[in-house]
């Protein structure tokens, strides 16, 4: 599958995601909700971990980062499950879709990148979307 097509999945599937846990969250709270998905999410690593027996060096630099990694992604989760219980989920996912604009900032202190000036009225015109749609 190339990443277009990829990214189309991803795309859709996130957004049925958002979907279906408020949907949910009328009837778990985030704690049941996290504890279901991880589960999920568990079965699916353990399943790809005997299926291909990926080496994974802990001692790389890597590690370190990607560890990091699912650390946040994990408080992001919880904190995500916890917004969605609460909040409207046409404001809540959007907001929460906004990530990559953090990602930018950083990438652009910590590694140089440039940001072009497209990158940043994309940049202001994804912030302003989400100013409106979170008027009410």
């Amino acid at each position: 599958m190339n990443w277009l097509v990829s990214s189309l999945v991803a795309m859709v599937c996130w957004g049925v995601w958002g979907l279906l846990l408020k949907l949910g969250s009328e009837y778990f709270d985030w704690q049941q909700t996290f504890i279901v998905t991880s589960i999920v999410t568990l079965t699916a690593s353990l399943l790809v971990f005997f299926w291909l027996r990926p080496s994974i060096n802990v001692h790389s630099a890597g590690f370190g980062y990607v560890l990091s990694a699912g650390v946040l992604g994990l408080v992001a989760l919880i904190a995500f499950y916890s917004s969605i219980g609460s909040g409207k989920a046409i404001i809540v996912v959007p907001l929460t879709a906004l990530y990559p604009v953090v990602t930018i900032f950083l990438s652009y202190l910590v590694l140089h990148e440039e940001v072009s000036l497209v990158n940043g009225v994309g940049i202001v015109l994804a912030l302003v979307a989400i100013l409106f749609i979170s008027l009410d």
